[in-house]
């Protein structure tokens, strides 16, 4: 008995379904690919970001200390704010064979490109208590006021007014004062660093702040 022959339009059919087929795995395959590269791409992005707040940490600790320094020789006055970067230049110090030596603290990187920092007008000759001894009269406390932020491209001495932040309305003019150059692409979790006068590096985010 003679097997019954498969139509010609039964064929067609099946050789159609098979490109399909191969149609829909090479999709299949490009979008394991792309999900794989977006995924690998994220943790770059996700690793400089945080590699570049601990450089801006390190960097922000060593500027205090330098100050701290500066402060010694002068009465424990900080410096005035149209100089700051140039009066503590000489008192930073970094281990030897430190790429761009001590000077490298004076700049940071964010997500898109070398950061900089910005001084405090308000900090300007402020007194740095010895020992912490209080001084006499009213006086910011050092847990309130803000020595340094973060900024993009900025030179040398750059300086701009941040309020103590001993109120709301001094945190809105703070927020209006920074950039948040880490994690950039996520608009409520972006990150900046900010230098207080207690010594104290803080990690900020954006939705930290009332906005506007």
């Amino acid at each position: 008995m003679s097997e019954t022959p498969v139509r010609p339009e039964l064929k067609a059919t099946l050789r159609l379904g098979q490109r399909e087929l191969s149609v829909l795995t090479a999709l299949v395959i490009l979008l394991i690919l792309g999900a794989l590269g977006f995924g690998i791409y994220r943790s770059a992005v996700s690793f400089k970001s945080r590699r570049d707040v601990v450089v801006t940490q390190t960097n922000m600790h060593a500027l205090y200390l330098a100050m701290r320094s500066y402060s010694l020789d002068w009465d424990n006055r900080l410096p005035p704010a149209d100089q700051w970067t140039d009066k503590v230049a000489g008192y930073l110090s970094s281990p030897p064979n430190t790429p761009g030596g001590p000077q490298a603290y004076l700049r940071g990187s964010g997500d898109d490109g070398p950061v900089g920092y910005v001084y405090n007008d308000v900090a300007s000759n402020y007194l740095l208590e010895p020992n912490g001894e209080p001084s006499k009269g009213k006086r910011i406390d050092p847990a309130d006021l803000v020595l340094l932020i973060e900024r993009p491209n900025v030179g040398r001495n750059a300086h701009t007014p941040i309020p103590a932040q001993v109120n709301e309305q001094a945190m809105d003019d703070l927020l209006k004062s920074l950039t948040f150059p880490h994690y950039a692409d996520d608009p409520k979790n972006a990150e900046t660093v900010i230098l207080f006068a207690d010594q104290s590096v803080q990690t900020r985010i954006r939705q930290d702040f009332r906005q506007p």
